[in-house]
């Protein structure tokens, strides 16, 4: 991530929300970096696929791969036009003795200085599916079903 000096823009938003995140700073995403209506993306088929919808299912999205032990690194961030942002980065995890690496693209969209949108896509959708239903285990029925 760059420097909150260097990042101006759209990036400056997305390089605020690597930066807390890495902190465990939360509260600040929540409620300075991303809209109150934002919407996160995540292709697949998987438990943690689909549409998160408001800040709270995206923070409890990002403590579900946390708990998977995903890591993400060789980030970088480019713009397109006036409020989006594309970052690619290396997501990776083991489960089950098995190695996983991810290449990810996101496209943010930002709004009125906050994260509104964001899609992400992967090069390796059946990996990313392996991975997490290997990794994050569902309710029994009865709950599931309630």
């Amino acid at each position: 991530m760059a420097t909150p000096e260097t990042v101006t823009g759209p990036q400056a938003v997305v390089d605020k929300m690597y930066q807390c995140f890495g902190t465990g700073d939360m509260e600040t995403i929540q409620n300075e970096v991303f809209a109150p209506d934002i919407e996160w993306v995540l292709p697949g088929h998987n438990p943690l696929s689909g549409a998160k919808h408001g800040a709270g299912e995206v923070l409890a999205f990002f403590g579900a791969l946390m708990a998977v032990g995903v890591n993400v690194d060789n980030v970088s961030f480019g713009t397109i036009g006036d409020d989006r942002v594309v970052e690619t980065h290396s997501g990776h995890c083991t489960v089950e003795g098995r190695d996983y690496l991810f290449p990810t693209c996101s496209v943010y969209t930002i709004k009125d200085g906050k994260i509104q949108h964001v899609q992400v896509y992967t090069a390796d959708q059946h990996g990313v599916d392996d991975c997490f239903w290997k990794s994050v285990a569902l309710k029994g029925i009865p709950d599931r079903l309630a």
